[in-house]
């Protein structure tokens, strides 16, 4: 029996999609997508702490070192003393941690004049550039929840973080006041079922969960937390890291993060993607978001359906090779990696084989 040319022509095509299904593992696709938290988690939880008071350097700081998860600290400079500078420098250039600014003498921005305010910033902004050197200070927390002159406030920090008592969406309306739910034996959350609650809100909401502690223990400040809770809270979440839900960073990382991802913009070349032969062994990208990059520099997450035919590849920013993986997602095969946003540093993805 002869086949006509049609039907021939047409399993001739129906064995290519197959063969390239196979190859990709699904239909394929040409999208790229910028994860809405690193590592494409579910949400981001931050803890921040404020006052600078004697335990969050003697047993706060130790229990995060023991997770290994950075934390934020708002300092008020005129409360710091050489261990707790000496102790700020070790956590921003060894571990990870953050300090921002919270005034030089815990003064309520609303009580003070605009000239006031813009100096106490200058001045605690100096104190901090004086003992940490090699640290950028960008971000504040205001004083008693009070918002002070934005317009000023604005000149000095790219984010602000208020005290609301709710999770943070993934995108804050108001980056001068971002949301931050207080803890301690004073405020809503006390105990880890406090903590698991928000973190789950978090999750299923896919937002920012960021906590404000003040003193902890037997503390004569604010609000004691007890120094177990906080301990237990940071147990269950590193329990949780399998389930890729929790993005644990500072309060900066994660502001940071939530503007480059909702500005940037991709420019590849979707034909090659998509080809159904492997002639193309290179392709060339560029992320942008338009924001300042002496600022904005943390990576953002991208998914990348793998090209038809690859399958081992290496990326390249800047000419540095920077890290990736192939994960099969629904029986589609992506390449996954961190990029800076910098339109001036292409990215490379290269085909090895």
């Amino acid at each position: 029996m002869v086949l006509s040319m049609h039907i021939v022509n047409n399993i001739k095509t129906l064995y290519a999609m197959i063969v390239m299904l196979g190859a990709v593992g699904c239909a394929p696709q040409t999208e790229f997508e910028v994860a809405t938290w690193h590592g494409f988690k579910q949400c981001a939880i931050s803890y921040t702490m404020e006052d600078s008071y004697d335990n969050q350097f003697t047993t706060a700081l130790p229990i995060f070192y023991e997770h290994d998860y950075p934390c934020t600290f708002f300092v008020t400079t005129r409360w710091c003393d050489r261990t707790k500078w000496d102790a700020l420098r070790v956590a921003t250039t060894e571990r990870g941690c953050e300090v921002g600014s919270h005034t030089v003498d815990h003064a309520v921005y609303d009580t003070l004049s605009r000239e006031r305010q813009k100096q106490d910033i200058l001045d605690a902004n100096a104190r901090i550039n004086v003992k940490l050197p090699m640290y950028k200070c960008n971000t504040f927390a205001y004083t008693d929840c009070v918002v002070g002159d934005t317009s000023i406030i604005s000149k000095h920090y790219f984010a602000a973080r208020g005290c609301h008592g709710y999770v943070e969406r993934a995108t804050p309306s108001d980056y001068l006041n971002i949301s931050s739910i207080m803890c301690g034996a004073n405020e809503a959350v006390r105990t880890l079922d406090d903590f698991i609650y928000a973190f789950n809100t978090a999750r299923s909401s896919g937002g920012w969960c960021i906590f404000s502690l003040y003193d902890l223990d037997d503390g004569k400040g604010y609000s004691p937390l007890s120094s177990a809770v906080l301990s237990e809270s940071l147990d269950y979440l590193k329990q949780q890291e399998k389930s890729n839900s929790f993005w644990v960073t500072t309060f900066k990382n994660a502001a940071k993060y939530s503007k480059e991802r909702d500005r940037a913009k991709i420019e590849f070349p979707k034909e090659e993607i998509k080809k159904e032969r492997a002639d193309n062994n290179r392709l060339i990208i560029s992320l942008e978001d338009g924001l300042d990059g002496d600022l904005y520099d943390y990576p953002l997450t991208l998914r990348c359906p793998l090209p038809f035919g690859w399958k081992d590849v290496e990326v390249l920013q800047n000419e540095v090779v920077i890290k990736s993986e192939i994960k099969t997602i629904n029986g589609c095969k992506y390449i996954i990696f961190d990029a800076v946003p910098n339109g001036n540093k292409k990215i490379y993805l290269i085909n090895l084989g």
